[in-house]
């Protein structure tokens, strides 16, 4: 699994599909296939989600980077990992604040992308 290899085709996928959220694209990142279920049925696309071990992995890497503001590491299952990272890509974080750029939302994934690398490099030196 190159989760940081998945992350960089999610935020490719953002950049190119105005219509795929965060989550459809992480999942596409990581699977390379969309199922309808992600433009009809909610539910069943967190399912599916969750049933995938390489997106979770990708949707985990990102929400490890939005710290203890946002995240409850040592409480939050796998629904709650999901909803928070779309929540993060798509809410302003208070009431003074505009939600994340699209552009900022790939800027946080491919930051994510380059420090699983760096650190996959820096364990095997």
């Amino acid at each position: 699994m190159n989760t940081s290899a998945h992350l960089r085709r999610a935020a490719g996928l953002l950049d190119t599909d105005a219509s795929l959220d965060v989550i459809a694209a992480l999942y596409q990142g990581a699977t390379w296939i969309l199922p309808d279920a992600f433009r009809t049925d909610s539910d069943a696309a967190i399912e599916l989600t969750k049933s995938s071990a390489w997106a979770m992995a990708s949707i985990r890497a990102v929400y490890d980077t939005l710290g203890a503001e946002v995240t409850m590491p040592d409480q939050d299952g796998p629904d709650e990992v999901i909803d928070r990272v779309s929540h993060w890509a798509e809410t302003a974080p208070d009431t003074q604040s505009q939600p994340p750029t699209r552009t900022e939302v790939i800027g946080r994934l491919l930051r994510t992308a380059d420090a699983l690398d760096q650190q996959a490099h820096t364990h095997a030196a």
